[in-house]
């Protein structure tokens, strides 16, 4: 997609965000801990607040001024573009027919290799006969409140009670679309052996909605943490990415991160929500080629160029972290199709992502919301129709 939207309005407004002060950012989330500690929900979902937050990141050697910060300069994503408004209100990226969903059929042993796509982000992996649940959001709206906010377009193909037991519930950053209150501690009370793993600082909302901090391991980028279960360990390591991070009006208090996952046979890479980095070669050269990537490929816009891959750069990152592997490792598009977030068409990822992977000799398979693929055997459910997306594009 081709856009002649001046950055005018988009400068203005990073201006004037850059003028709140400390004072009046400490005023909102004391009225919003307020709200919370009188429990409304929706004060609730915004998490934890800024002295909390800031008592699990006081450790970090990232921090600069309170916050963390990408490694290369990126324009905030601040938007006040009359005209990018308009654009979004129009929905452009609703789809022209119903989304076809599948029912997963989970099995009672997890497999070697095998991912079920549950919508955006959230894949279940089943990695060497264990579990892993990538930013599990099954909420009809990503927002704090249930009546506003980027609403599903497609049912979540499963809800939290017909998962299968998980491992460990894996998150990538704190924003609504990837940390969801209402599936997290739904997933905490009904999986009570499931770890949670994050990046530094995203622990303090999960302790703030009830799960226990003996549950929660907190990484910064290029830690490592190693978890052992039945059927080995699990190593995950926080690997940067090129984002942003806030629930309310504070933004960057916590991590924000990639994630690199291996077992004791094979081992996978999921992106979160990232803008397109060089250090995703520096990923692929320390951890070596990884056997499945997870790459977001939607809600891209010239508008916010830094903090969301375009399908070419997802190829590009994805050939980064599998490096000489690239031949044989498998990238499932993530972050597509779900909720409405940005500019482009509903199928513009699809289309743009598939020449480009011929192009790069980048194996891509694309199953449905709900779809599964064994990637030992290069197949699955969801994939029977290897065009299906095009019926709603």
């Amino acid at each position: 997609m081709t856009s002649t939207i001046s950055r005018t309005g988009t400068n203005l407004a990073q201006r004037a965000a850059s003028t709140l002060t400390t004072a009046g950012l400490t005023t909102a989330n004391a009225v919003t801990g307020g709200l919370a500690r009188r429990g409304l929900p929706a004060a609730r979902a915004l998490g934890a607040e800024t002295a909390e937050i800031r008592r699990h990141t006081a450790s970090s050697p990232r921090l600069r001024d309170g916050m963390f910060h990408n490694a290369e300069q990126s324009e905030p994503a601040v938007d006040a573009d009359f005209r990018v408004l308009l654009d979004m209100i129009r929905r452009p990226g609703r789809p022209r027919g119903p989304i076809p969903v599948l029912r997963p059929d989970f099995a009672d042993q997890a497999g070697a290799l095998r991912a079920t796509w549950l919508g955006h982000a959230s894949v279940l992996v089943e990695l060497d006969g264990m579990r892993i649940l990538t930013d599990p959001v099954f909420s009809q709206r990503c927002s704090p409140a249930r009546a506003v906010g980027p609403a599903r377009m497609h049912a979540a193909p499963a809800g939290v009670a017909d998962l299968p037991p998980i491992d460990v519930v894996l998150i990538s950053h704190d924003h609504y679309d990837h940390l969801d209150m209402p599936t997290v501690v739904d997933l905490a009370a009904r999986q009570p052996g499931a770890r949670f793993v994050a990046p530094i600082g995203v622990g303090a909302h999960l302790v703030s909605w009830g799960i226990a901090a003996d549950r929660i391991d907190q990484l910064d980028w290029w830690d490592d943490q190693v978890l052992s279960f039945g059927h080995g360990d699990l190593t995950f390591t926080c690997t940067p990415a090129r984002h942003f991070s806030g629930r309310s009006l504070t933004r960057n208090l916590t991590q924000w991160a990639s994630w690199v996952v291996s077992g004791p046979a094979h081992s996978f890479f999921f992106s979160g929500d990232t803008g397109f980095s060089e250090q995703f070669d520096e990923v692929g050269m320390r951890l070596g080629g990884v056997d499945l990537t997870l790459v977001a490929v939607g809600a891209y816009d010239p508008v916010w160029p830094d903090v969301h891959v375009n399908p070419e750069e997802a190829v590009r990152v994805h050939r980064m972290v599998t490096r000489d592997r690239v031949g044989d490792a498998v990238m499932i598009p993530i972050h597509w199709g779900t909720f409405n977030l940005a500019r482009h068409s509903w199928g513009d990822p699809i289309a743009r992502l598939l020449p480009a992977a011929d192009e790069n000799a980048a194996t891509v398979m694309v199953p449905q919301p709900g779809g599964a693929i064994d990637l030992v055997t290069r197949s699955g459910t969801g994939l029977q129709d290897p065009m299906w997306w095009e019926v709603c594009a």
